[in-house]
């Protein structure tokens, strides 16, 4: 299976300047049976924020882009459909992941947490209120 993460909220406290807690482990238990992905908006000085949290090696690649889209997801996808994608904005991962047909995985925590679905392309398959409930609603998806 692979599994797309947004970095920024997500994965990442950027009011803390710091992974969330147990990201570390999540990922390393995650990249042991599936692929994943990491996308991030090509901010200055991210790439090397990533570089010195030492979570690169958890990821087959990681994208830096000036705009989130279907394209940059397809593109990491392929033709596959065994997709799950993990994200705090439902304007971007939520609606993205959802109109490619992929399960959807909303962490509802901080600056986006207040965001309302305003139609079906933002209404999140899942909501978690902490990375760490991301195991659980994997595992029932693993074969």
């Amino acid at each position: 299976m692979k599994i797309i993460f947004d970095y920024n909220r997500t994965i990442f406290n950027p009011d803390t300047d710091k992974l969330y807690p147990g990201v570390l482990g999540l990922l390393s238990k995650l990249s042991s049976k599936h692929e994943l992905f990491l996308i991030s908006r090509a901010e200055p000085g991210r790439k090397n924020k990533i570089e010195k949290l030492n979570i690169k090696r958890y990821f087959k690649k990681i994208i830096f882009v000036a705009e989130k889209s279907q394209k940059i997801f397809k593109k990491i996808t392929g033709n596959e459909k065994e997709i799950i994608v993990v994200g705090d904005s439902i304007k971007d991962e939520i609606r993205i992941g959802n109109q490619l047909g992929f399960l959807t995985v909303r962490l509802k925590k901080g600056k986006f947490s207040l965001e309302i679905p305003r139609n079906k392309n933002e209404i999140p398959n899942f909501e978690i209120s902490s990375i760490n409930q991301l195991k659980n609603i994997i595992s029932s998806y693993e074969k």
